[in-house]
């Protein structure tokens, strides 16, 4: 048997509308995915019957795998001649260790499918872009990976002269972060965090630099979340579109007996809300397959709609509840 290849795939943001074409393509094609915790659950669905899922996610206080670890599970996925996709949140090129990965691979050929990165996502859906001719003319992507008394990852004179900061994995060291901004930027400089970018649960927060902190608190913003910074804010001129679709802020639960349309469920999310589906309930080899996703998304989302027949309902109850 020869050694299989690894598709490094961006999964994009929260919502699974955000998924390229050709990322849909292998991920239904695929034998294994190796997926993190910041990939929509839904887009797993997508998969053929007899694909196996393994979940290698990291958060910033817990780590479920370290990454030689999951090197090793992508390799040994691999030298089973198997199709893997190592499916990413966001773009894989943009803080997601792609070159360790891929530099770890034993023999198996590669590829890599970009994905919108969460920085669009976040400032595009709370209603500002991250470049504009009049308050910004480039922006800046850095991990907020921070000590307080570093400034190595911002171009602090770029930044005076008009450019956007956007800060992945920054929420841990947001205080740090916002004391050097404020001693080299001063207290009036727009900023925003934004909370589960494009999923229909997103919080954002608008406000100066020196109250960003306190507003986040108030909010009750935590990781994943980014924090954009910079003139280009002020674009944003109270709700955003993504803010303004109907469902807005709902989490559906949908539960069926029966096999559902994914495609009709991925529709919805045009409607603004978190959708999620628990179908083929008495399927106990798909029940299987998904039982550890499906447990992960009950346990994180508060669903305030349950959809589907009081059979199904009672199903759902008795294997999940």
């Amino acid at each position: 048997m020869g050694v299989g290849k690894v598709c490094f795939v961006g999964a994009g943001p929260g919502d699974p509308g955000l998924l390229t074409l050709k990322a849909r393509r292998v991920i239904a094609h695929a034998d294994v995915i190796i997926y993190d915790r910041l990939v929509n659950p839904l887009l797993l669905q997508l998969s053929k019957n007899d694909c196996e899922l393994i979940y290698v996610g990291k958060n910033p206080d817990v780590k479920y795998m370290k990454q030689d670890a999951i090197n090793e599970v992508i390799n040994r996925a691999a030298s089973r001649g198997k199709m893997i996709v190592r499916l990413k949140g966001g773009d894989p090129a943009i803080f997601g260790r792609l070159t360790e990965e891929v530099e770890s691979l034993q023999g198996a050929d590669y590829e890599v499918i970009p994905g919108i990165t969460s920085a669009t996502a976040a400032a595009v859906y709370s209603g500002f872009p991250l470049t504009d001719r009049q308050y910004s003319p480039h922006v800046t992507f850095a991990t907020g990976h921070l000590q307080k008394d570093s400034v190595r990852e911002i171009d602090f004179q770029a930044l005076a002269k008009g450019g956007t900061l956007a800060l992945y994995m920054g929420m841990k060291e947001l205080s740090n972060i916002v004391d050097v901004l404020t001693e080299n930027m001063g207290e009036h400089l727009p900023a925003a965090v934004v909370g589960h970018a494009s999923y229909g649960y997103q919080k954002t927060v608008i406000s100066d630099i020196s109250h960003i902190v306190s507003e986040v608190e108030r909010a009750s913003i935590t990781h994943p979340a980014m924090i954009l910074v910079g003139d280009v804010i002020r674009c944003r001129h109270g709700e955003s579109w993504f803010e303004k679709l109907p469902e807005f802020g709902e989490c559906y639960l949908i539960v069926s007996e029966d096999k559902v349309d994914i495609d009709e469920v991925l529709e919805r999310y045009d409607q603004g809300g978190y959708y999620y589906v628990i179908d083929e309930l008495s399927n106990s080899k798909k029940q299987e397959k998904y039982r550890m996703v499906h447990q992960e998304v009950l346990k994180h989302i508060q669903f305030n709609h349950i959809e589907g027949d009081n059979q199904a309902k009672n199903i759902f109850k008795n294997l999940y509840q």
